[in-house]
C-alpha cells in the first residue's frame, strides 16, 4: 500500500486496525507524517461540524428565546390567574372577617328568610278554605293557593342560583326578600279576584326562590371552616324544616283576626329583616369575572331556564290536576307526557354546552354520592307535607276544630324539629355519618307512619296515643334524614359549587312533594270523611316511599373523605374530564 493511499485513509478506519505509531524513534516521521494527516482530516471534518454547530446553536438561541417569551407569557398569564384568584380569596374572605356576632345574626336572616319561604306554603295550607270563600275559587282551583307558589318556587331555583353566581348574591337575597315582603302586603288586600290572588303568588314565588341559593352561597363563604361550615347550613337547613310546622302555627294564630294578618306578618318580617341585612351584610361585589368572549347576559342560560321551567311546570301541573280531574283526564295526561321530553331535552342542553354557561353545570355531577343524595332529599319534605295537610283537613273538616287548635295539635313535630335540629351542634355525626344517620331517621319516619295510619284521625285519646308519639318520631326522622342528604351534600360540594347545590336540593324537594302530596290526594275521592280509605293509604304509600328512598341510599353510598379532600377530588374529576366547575369564578 502507498504512502499516499495510507494517508487518505480515514482515521476511523485506522482506529480498528493495529497500531500504525509506535514507540521506536526510526518511525518518528511516519508517526509524524500520520498524526499531520489526521490531523488535517480532523481539521476538515471539524470546519464541517463547527458549521453544522454553529447552525445548531444559532437554533438552540432562537429556540430558547422563544421559550422565555412563552415562559414570560406564561408567567404573566400565572401571575394575572393568581391576582384573580387572591381578589376572589379576598372577596370571600371579607364575608368570614366579619365577627362572630355578626356573622350569627346574618345567618338568623337567613334562616328567618328560609322560615318564610316555607311558612307560604304550609301556613296557607290552614286557610285555604276561608281564602277560597273570599276570592270564589272552585272546589277544583282551591289546591292552586298552595300550588301556584310552589310551583313558581320550584320552577325559578335553579335560575335564582344562577343570578347568584353572576351578580352580588346579597343584592340577589335582598331584593327577592324585599319584594316577597311588598308581594305578601298586596296579596293581602286583593280578596276580590282569584287570578288577581293566585298571580300575585306566583310572583311571591318567584322572589321567594331568589333567598335561597343566595343564602347558601352567602352563608358557605362567611364560615369556610368545615366543621362550623356544617353546622351552621345543618341551621339553615333547620329553618326551613321548622317552617314547615310552625307555619301552621302562625297562620292559626293570625286567624283568630283573619287570614289577611298572616300575609301582612310575613310582609313586616321580610321588609324588617330585609332593611337589617341591608345594614348589616357588607357588599362584597360579585365572583363573576368577565370574559370578553361570553358577555353575562349569554351566561344566564336562558334557553336551558326556560326548558327546565316548561317540564317542571307541566309536571306539577299534570300531579295538581291529575286527582282533581282524573288520572284519565286529558289535563293529566297532555302535561305529564309533555314534562319527560322537555326534562330529556334540559339535561341534553345543559351537557352540551360550557358548563359555566350553564344553568345547572354538568360538573355537579362529579361531586361525591350527589345522585343517592338528591334522591333522598325527597324523603324529609313529603313527610311533613302528607301529615300536616291531611291532619289540618281532617281536624278542621271532620273535628271541626279551629284553626289555632290544629295548629297547637301539629306543634309537637315543629318542637321536636327545632330540637334536633339544634342537637346537630353538639352532634355533628349527624351530618358526617349519613350512613348511619340516614338509617335511623328512615326507621324513625316508617315508625311514624305506622302510628299514623292506626290513629284513625286522632279522635279522643287516640290522639295522644297514636299521633303525639308519631309527630315526635316522624319529625325527628325527617330532619335527621334532611341533614345526612341535603346538608351533607352542600357540605360535601366545592364552596363554589354550595349555591347551585343548595338550589338543586330545593328543587328535589318540591318535586318529592309535588308527588306525595298528588298520589294522597288520589286517595281521598270526593272527601277525607273515611279515615281507612284516606289516611291509611296515603301512610302506607309514604313507608314504602321513604323505604326505597333510604335503601338506595345505604346501598350505593360512598363514604367520602373530609369536606377538604371532597373538595379538591371534585376538581381534580371535573379537570381529568376536561371541563370547568361550572361555577363564574375559581
Amino acid at each position: 500500500m502507498s504512502e499516499h493511499s495510507t494517508l487518505t485513509e480515514s482515521p476511523l478506519s485506522n482506529m480498528n486496525e493495529k497500531p500504525i505509531i509506535n514507540n521506536n524513534n526510526n518511525d518518528n516521521d511516519n508517526s509524524t507524517l500520520i498524526n499531520q494527516s489526521g490531523i488535517l482530516n480532523n481539521t476538515n471534518t471539524n470546519t464541517n461540524t463547527n458549521t453544522n454547530n454553529d447552525k445548531l446553536k444559532q437554533n438552540l438561541i432562537i429556540d430558547e428565546e422563544s421559550q422565555i417569551v412563552k415562559n414570560n407569557s406564561s408567567s404573566l398569564n400565572k401571575q394575572l390567574n393568581e391576582e384573580e384568584n387572591q381578589n376572589n380569596h379576598n372577596h370571600n374572605n371579607s364575608l368570614a372577617k366579619l365577627s362572630q356576632a355578626r356573622k350569627n345574626f346574618l345567618l338568623f336572616i337567613f334562616s328567618v328568610a328560609t322560615f318564610i319561604d316555607i311558612c307560604n306554603v304550609s301556613g296557607v295550607a290552614v286557610a285555604v278554605a276561608q281564602i277560597s270563600q273570599d276570592i270564589h275559587l272552585d272546589t277544583s282551583q282551591i289546591v292552586w293557593i298552595i300550588t301556584s307558589y310552589s310551583l313558581c318556587f320550584a320552577a325559578f331555583l335553579l335560575f335564582a342560583g344562577r343570578l347568584s353566581d353572576l351578580f352580588p348574591a346579597q343584592i340577589i337575597f335582598e331584593v327577592g326578600f324585599f319584594i316577597l315582603g311588598i308581594l305578601s302586603l298586596v296579596t293581602s288586600f286583593v280578596t276580590s279576584s282569584k287570578y288577581g290572588f293566585l298571580i300575585l303568588r306566583g310572583l311571591g314565588g318567584i322572589a321567594g326562590s331568589m333567598t335561597i341559593p343566595s343564602a347558601y352561597h352567602l352563608t358557605v363563604h362567611m364560615f369556610p371552616e368545615p366543621a362550623e361550615q356544617q353546622g351552621k347550613l345543618a341551621l339553615l337547613g333547620m329553618a326551613g324544616a321548622i317552617g314547615n310546622v310552625l307555619g301552621l302555627v302562625l297562620a292559626g294564630i293570625c286567624m283568630l283576626a283573619n287570614y289577611r294578618w298572616f300575609f301582612r306578618v310575613l310582609a313586616i318580617l321580610c321588609v324588617l329583616f330585609t332593611v337589617l341585612c341591608f345594614f348589616l351584610l357588607p357588599f362584597t361585589g360579585s365572583t363573576y369575572v368577565p370574559d370578553p368572549n361570553t358577555p353575562r347576559w349569554k351566561r344566564l342560560d336562558i334557553i336551558g331556564v326556560l326548558i327546565m321551567m316548561g317540564s317542571l311546570i307541566t309536571f306539577i301541573l299534570a300531579l295538581t290536576q291529575g286527582p282533581i280531574d282524573g288520572w284519565g283526564s286529558a289535563s293529566f295526561i297532555a302535561p305529564f307526557v309533555l314534562s319527560f321530553p322537555l326534562a330529556i331535552a334540559f339535561f341534553f342542553w345543559e351537557s352540551k354546552i360550557p358548563p359555566k354557561s350553564a344553568v345547572l353545570p354538568s360538573s355537579i355531577w362529579q361531586i361525591t354520592n350527589i345522585v343517592i343524595a338528591s334522591l333522598a332529599v325527597g324523603i324529609a319534605f313529603p313527610y311533613w307535607a302528607t301529615s300536616q295537610i291531611l291532619y289540618a283537613t281532617w281536624f278542621q273538616e271532620v273535628f271541626r276544630w279551629k284553626p289555632i287548635h290544629v295548629a297547637a295539635a301539629i306543634l309537637p313535630q315543629g318542637i321536636v324539629g327545632l330540637l334536633v335540629g339544634g342537637m346537630t351542634q353538639a352532634v355533628p355525626q349527624v351530618i358526617t355519618k349519613p350512613r348511619y344517620s340516614m338509617a335511623i331517621g328512615g326507621l324513625l319516619i316508617i315508625a311514624a307512619e305506622l302510628l299514623q295510619v292506626f290513629s284513625d284521625g286522632g279522635a279522643g285519646k287516640d290522639y295522644w296515643k297514636y299521633c303525639f308519639p308519631a309527630f315526635i318520631l316522624g319529625s325527628a326522622g325527617a330532619v335527621v334524614t334532611y341533614f345526612a342528604s341535603a346538608i351533607n351534600l352542600i357540605s360535601y360540594c366545592p364552596p363554589e359549587m354550595a349555591g347551585v347545590a343548595g338550589a338543586w336540593t330545593q328543587v328535589m324537594a318540591q318535586i318529592a312533594g309535588a308527588i306525595t302530596l298528588a298520589v294522597q290526594a288520589s286517595f281521598e275521592g270526593a272527601g277525607i270523611s273515611n279515615w281507612k280509605l284516606v289516611g291509611r293509604r296515603s301512610f302506607y304509600f309514604q313507608i314504602a316511599w321513604t323505604a326505597i328512598l333510604v335503601i338506595q341510599y345505604l346501598v350505593f353510598y360512598k363514604t367520602p373523605g373530609t369536606p377538604e379532600e371532597e373538595h379538591e377530588a371534585t376538581r381534580q374529576r371535573i379537570a381529568a374530564k376536561g371541563g370547568d366547575s361550572g361555577v363564574i369564578s375559581e
